[in-house]
């Protein structure tokens, strides 16, 4: 009997301990399987966290190339708005509205990047100023009390046409066109823009002048040419002596395209 009881109480204490270490066992299961899960989550948050930091990366990249591009447009915006300004600048230029004397050789000028010729003034001037004469204009002949037609093309250090001069020769011998003396001047609108619009005459008129300016200055014209359906009028000012005279070209829209003066009786 004892021995039976002996036997049974061993069976109980296994049971009891098969009981506990299985529960043990269901506990860190569990408990791994929590840790694995809270694991996981803390995983799927870091990723989410960076998720959130490509998503701010993307959008401040978007925002800076944006930012970038309006800085851009802007600056574009205030070269072109610097560009007009220069444009209006040079239309309107200040003009001295003195009338002019048309008998007076001194009202026969130019001046072209800040020096002045005038009627009588050597050609070599303007050579020693950085132009050139064409090569034909200056080895032709001027005879004696004369002056020399087509041979006054004026160049730039680019060998282009800036603008054109009349050479006249004053004296009782022949000359060579270099030696002679400037006794017209002209320039058109394209002429002008080779020299960046520096060139003016009289009162400060320059290629784009308005005709009102013109007829602010030199008053009514001797004669006038109409406009036609492509250009503007043309305005000639006669002097009473002979060969001096300003001629004006204007485009449709009244502004100055061309102008030409001379004045082959500066000496007198």
């Amino acid at each position: 009997m004892k021995k039976t009881l002996t036997v049974l109480t061993l069976i109980a204490i296994l049971i009891a301990g098969l009981f506990l270490m299985t529960g043990c066992g269901d506990d860190d299961t569990s408990s791994s399987k929590s840790k694995k899960s809270k694991e996981d989550d803390t995983s799927y948050v870091e990723d989410n966290d960076k998720d959130d930091d490509d998503d701010k990366d993307s959008k401040s990249s978007k925002d800076d190339k944006d930012d970038d591009d309006d800085k851009d447009s802007k600056d574009d915006k205030d070269d072109k708005d610097d560009d007009d300004d220069k444009d209006d600048k040079k239309v309107s230029k200040t003009i001295d509205k003195t009338p002019i004397d048309l008998e007076n050789s001194d009202s026969y000028y130019f001046v072209v990047k800040g020096v002045k010729y005038k009627a009588g003034d050597k050609i070599s001037k303007l050579t020693e100023n950085g132009f050139k004469q064409s090569k034909t204009g200056a080895e032709k002949e001027i005879p004696a009390n004369g002056y020399l037609i087509g041979g006054g093309a004026i160049l730039n250090s680019d060998n282009k046409t800036v603008f054109d001069v009349t050479p006249i020769n004053i004296t009782k011998e022949k000359i060579k066109g270099s030696e002679g003396q400037i006794g017209s001047f002209s320039i058109d609108k394209s002429q002008a823009e080779k020299l960046s619009g520096d060139v003016e005459i009289f009162g400060g008129i320059t290629i784009g002048t308005s005709i009102e300016d013109i007829e602010a200055v030199f008053g009514t014209p001797s004669s006038k040419t109409e406009a036609t359906e492509y250009n503007g009028p043309t305005y000639t000012y006669n002097a009473k002596a002979s060969y001096r005279s300003f001629t004006f070209r204007f485009d449709k829209e009244g502004k100055l395209n061309s102008l030409r003066w001379q004045n082959y009786t500066f000496n007198k």
